[in-house]
């Protein structure tokens, strides 16, 4: 089965191929604990410019997903949910996390993604800590 979201999933790392996904009026949302790349992103160019911030704390090569179950679900939404793994740029640590897209499309075009990860283990990687703020409250050892 291929899903909005699956495809997005198998995209992930490659801008171009995310963006031919993308319907003009696309909306990403993520944790707010994420700093400057959290929040709701509107529109395709910042949805695009997001990505293209976000993925830059990462090689490019080697990044893969590994896709645990996807499904349709009503309205249009699709639901994958991953393993995402790649390699920090900064230091060469290697990044290993588990993320749901929850996509909403219409006429095959994603209008709406809502992502969730474990926004603490991103930051546990020393390279991703200097890439994006602080989480306030938080103190990592």
């Amino acid at each position: 089965m291929s899903t909005l979201a699956g495809d997005l999933a198998r995209a992930l790392g490659d801008v171009d191929a995310m963006q031919a996904l993308y319907a003009d009026d696309i909306a990403w949302t993520l944790p707010s604990t994420l700093g400057r790349i959290g929040g709701t992103h509107q529109g395709k160019d910042a949805v695009i410019a997001f990505n293209k911030i976000s993925l830059a704390a990462y090689e490019k090569a080697g990044t893969h997903a590994e896709i645990h179950e996807e499904f349709d679900a009503d309205g249009g939404r699709s639901i994958a949910r991953m393993r995402v793994r790649s390699t920090v740029k900064s230091t060469g640590e290697g990044y290993d996390n588990e993320y749901v897209l929850i996509v909403r499309g219409v006429d095959g075009k994603i209008i709406e993604v809502n992502e969730y990860l474990d926004t603490l283990k991103t930051m546990h990687y020393d390279g991703l800590r200097r890439f994006l703020p602080a989480i306030d409250g938080v103190e990592l050892r």
